[in-house]
């Protein structure tokens, strides 16, 4: 892994993007979400919908009938046959396509697209791309899900993945826009080491002595002064995992632990879903849920990132940015998504 320097080193004039990776395993869902139903959703500019077999295993078929378009989540299951709403063309859990009406031959270009996916740790993965390059080794491991504590969403996000990816890896806007949850002065004011491993990006912040926020106080019973860890580990292009450690000033031992997870899944080139999870090292009780502020964080940003989307879209004039240091991380972020798009397109990464 190699340590960066400096902005200029990372990109130039270079804005937060909308274009979207398709050869990349997403979270399309999560593992509560999908059920023996039919279930809509459009991933990386892909219509898909998703339902169980009768064996509960997890299905992903383009969301479009080959006769005249119609979406198949508007139609029905009969067993683990999809059955199209509008005519009647039934489909198999692969997209094969069983029959038709009015005729016993069945055209061979009936079938629907069926995705790749993998479910793991409560987790429903899908591969949008070409399904020959859907190496299931990609996928981020990611077991904090199960075998943590821990509580799940997802919020729709009218604006890019870019732009919430910008905001995941610079956290330092905790300071401002969540000073009544998680902020302290301090993450805006300590420096970030960030390293890259291939296609994964690492963006760290140690503070010491510092002051504890409202929403930390209230999960751990800790107080002011604390030392706090952050460990940000993105698998590009679209999921996100930030280890954090809590612990009295000085305390050497392991602290209170937690994950914070997102998967930032286009859902077009300028929305987004914003898969979200809060994961605790600590015991599992039916009968109580320890304090989690997470959903109201989310909502924070994307207040936030709702606005600057219009902005950017309003300014015509395309005025440049301006970068700085703690900008090290987002813009090493944007730099690998951009190769992946090239990549993807044919062109040599720069």
């Amino acid at each position: 892994m190699s340590a960066i320097e400096r902005p200029a080193d990372i990109i130039a004039k270079t804005g937060p993007s909308d274009a979207i990776v398709k050869n990349a395993w997403y979270l399309g869902a999560w593992s509560d979400e999908i059920a023996q139903t039919l279930f809509a959703r459009r991933i990386a500019d892909e219509p898909m919908v998703f339902y169980r077999t009768a064996g509960g295993t997890a299905v992903a078929l383009a969301d479009r009938c080959p006769h005249r378009k119609f979406p198949l989540s508007s139609g029905k299951l009969d067993g683990d046959v999809l059955q199209c709403g509008y005519h009647g063309f039934r489909f198999d859990t692969d997209g094969s396509c069983l029959s038709v009406p009015g005729q016993t031959k069945v055209p061979l270009s009936a079938n629907v697209r069926s995705y790749p996916l993998v479910e793991q740790f409560g987790q429903i993965w899908v591969f949008p791309g070409d399904p020959a390059l859907a190496d299931t080794a990609k996928i981020p491991h990611v077991p904090w899900t199960s075998e943590w504590w821990s509580a799940t969403g997802c919020e729709p996000l009218n604006a890019r993945a870019s732009l919430l990816i910008d905001n995941l890896l610079d956290l330092s806007h905790e300071t401002y826009i969540h000073a009544s949850g998680i902020g302290s002065p301090e993450v805006a004011e300590t420096p970030v080491e960030v390293e890259r491993d291939g296609d994964v990006l690492w963006v760290r912040r140690m503070m010491y002595g510092v002051e504890c926020p409202p929403n930390y106080a209230k999960s751990t019973g800790l107080s002011s002064p604390i030392d706090r860890s952050q460990e940000i580990q993105f698998f590009a292009p679209s999921f996100y995992v930030l280890h954090v450690r809590i612990a009295k000033a000085g305390d050497t031992g392991p602290g209170f632990l937690s994950k914070v997870v997102y998967g930032i899944t286009p859902e077009t080139a300028r929305t987004t879903h914003n898969f979200y999870g809060i994961c605790r090292d600590v015991p599992r009780d039916p009968h109580q849920k320890p304090f989690s502020g997470q959903r109201n964080t989310v909502r924070e940003d994307t207040d936030c990132l709702e606005l600057l989307e219009r902005w950017i879209v309003a300014d015509t004039d395309n005025v440049p940015e301006v970068s700085i240091g703690i900008d090290r991380g987002g813009l090493l972020g944007r730099r690998i998504i951009a190769d992946m798009v090239r990549r993807e397109n044919g062109s040599r990464p720069r």
